[in-house]
């Protein structure tokens, strides 16, 4: 239940830091895929170093971001996040998926017309799953998350195909164990991106 409150806590100040009326605004959306390497600890333990070594390790990013913008005529967008990462372990027959989630606002700048920085902070969840039959994976009470990115931004017009680098963290307690579940993940990500471009980006 807290769990529940907290995200619709957050999805309301999302939506109204990313609809919040400001001078000379459009629509901003993004959305993409990314692969990386990725680090998970469970109690501070890094789970990848406590499997035999014939386990293949796979990292996923996936995200969505929509907002307004830009402020003021200055490359500046405002925006509401959700994104998540994968951390899947597999030996072609057993796995482990270790998913964590970031819901929260953002913020992206552009400070030339090619590049795009972007800074997201919220709240963060798991969904852990495996398909072995002893092993117990627990879902968590709720916790926080980060991430940045740097982007080339290649596009004509409004319409934009983003190519970059993103870091992502998130810290989640477990339920029952109430140990902390900690991910990050570093990677290259690929989007398409519409937003509409200020003073400042237009070519």
């Amino acid at each position: 239940m807290n769990r529940t409150r907290s995200i619709l806590a957050a999805a309301c100040f999302s939506l109204a830091m990313a609809f919040t009326p400001v001078s000379a605004q459009g629509i901003y959306f993004d959305v993409g895929l990314g692969f990386g390497s990725a680090t998970t600890k469970i109690d501070g333990n890094d789970v990848s170093k406590n499997l035999p070594s014939n386990v293949d390790e796979v990292a996923v990013d996936v995200g969505f971001r929509i907002g307004y913008g830009p402020v003021a005529n200055m490359p500046l967008y405002i925006v509401g996040d959700l994104s998540g990462i994968g951390h899947r372990f597999d030996d072609g027959r057993d796995y482990i998926q270790l998913n964590s989630y970031l819901f929260g606002p953002g913020v992206i700048y552009y400070p030339i017309p090619m590049v795009q920085l972007g800074l997201s902070v919220g709240l963060s969840w798991v969904a852990n799953t495996t398909n072995i039959p002893y092993l117990i994976l627990f879902d968590s009470d709720g916790g926080y998350a980060w991430n940045i990115s740097a982007a080339v931004d290649f596009g004509s017009g409004n319409h934009g195909c983003l190519l970059g680098l993103k870091f992502t963290s998130t810290t989640n307690e477990l339920q029952i164990s109430r140990v902390d579940q900690e991910s990050t993940m570093i990677g290259l990500f690929v989007k398409y991106a519409y937003r509409k471009k200020g003073v400042q980006l237009t070519e």
